[in-house]
């Protein structure tokens, strides 16, 4: 049993000096591994200019995609963010926030407005022609300016 009691702390002792040396081994002797400062990434490709005149699907996608807009309708205004996989979010002044779908066709932009506590059916779907002057898109009684 001597042997054994010798053993294992011979063996706890080298546990320790191995413990010891893999602390040490980064020590004075090691760069300074500080992170490096963060890589400055690429300005944002500013938003796609408005068209002017009638639209096709591929330019209404072009302007609306993964864009912030103010709308007003006749008893409505807000904000509202079309995304690239044809949803949007919106946030309607007075009411609160929603969701929907949209897709562009030639000429038109369709939506459809998500149930809400303010919308409880949400909307049909509609299709309305959409135009440009350059500053603002009109689709329907909606008017869209970018942010």
């Amino acid at each position: 049993m001597h042997y054994h009691r010798s053993l294992s702390g011979s063996l706890a002792i080298a546990l320790a000096a191995l413990s010891l040396a893999a602390c040490s081994s980064g020590g004075m002797n090691q760069p300074d591994l500080a992170p490096a400062a963060p890589v400055a990434t690429a300005p944002a490709a500013p938003p796609a200019p408005l068209p002017v005149g009638p639209m096709t699907a591929a330019d209404i996608t072009r302007v609306l995609a993964e864009r912030k807009f103010t709308f007003a309708t006749p008893g409505r205004k807000g904000t509202v963010t079309y995304f690239r996989d044809g949803t949007f979010e919106y946030d309607e002044a007075g009411k609160g926030m929603g969701t929907g779908i949209w897709q562009a066709a030639d000429g038109k932009l369709c939506e459809a407005r998500n149930p809400t506590s303010f919308l409880p059916k949400g909307t049909p779907s509609t299709c309305n022609p959409i135009t440009s002057d350059g500053t603002r898109l009109t689709s329907g009684t909606l008017q869209l300016i970018p942010l």
